[in-house]
């Protein structure tokens, strides 16, 4: 079972899972083997993709992302701040998750990132590896 399934199956149940399924989540891995694009800067690409997941984290926390910025820079992590909102990991990762996608996917269109590259990002976080979660290992990150 795909990882992103299964973290929805304990987190919704089966039937909202099948449905969320159903949305698009998995047509993502059909379209990455069917579609080859031109590879982007690796630089642009990871800039690219920061941007979209703090953005992401952001919205999901109520916060401004030059704020959420700031708290990582800080020392402050996105467990703490999502613990004060009362949010789950596991329910913050499938917000995440809805939440990142569509961003992602407008930078595949713009062709900045490939679509392996988004597919590769949504696997990590549907593996449990939410972006910044435990704080910033390095600032220069989000330069």
């Amino acid at each position: 079972m795909n990882p992103f399934a299964a973290i929805a199956v304990k987190a919704l149940g089966g039937g909202t899972t099948a449905v969320l399924l159903s949305v698009g989540a998995m047509s993502t891995v059909a379209e990455a083997a069917t579609t080859p694009t031109p590879a982007p800067s690796t630089v642009t690409a990871h800039q690219a993709v920061v941007r979209a997941v703090i953005a992401s984290e952001a919205y999901i926390l109520k916060l401004r992302p030059e704020q959420l910025v700031d708290d990582l820079q800080h020392g402050v992590t996105v467990q703490q701040i999502a613990r004060i909102e009362g949010i789950s990991k596991i329910n913050f990762e499938l917000r995440l998750l809805f939440n990142v996608r569509p961003r992602l996917q407008d930078l595949v269109n713009r062709h900045v990132i490939t679509r392996a590259q988004m597919v590769r990002v949504l696997d990590h976080i549907a593996r449990g590896n939410i972006p910044f979660w435990n704080g910033l290992r390095d600032t220069t990150a989000l330069a």
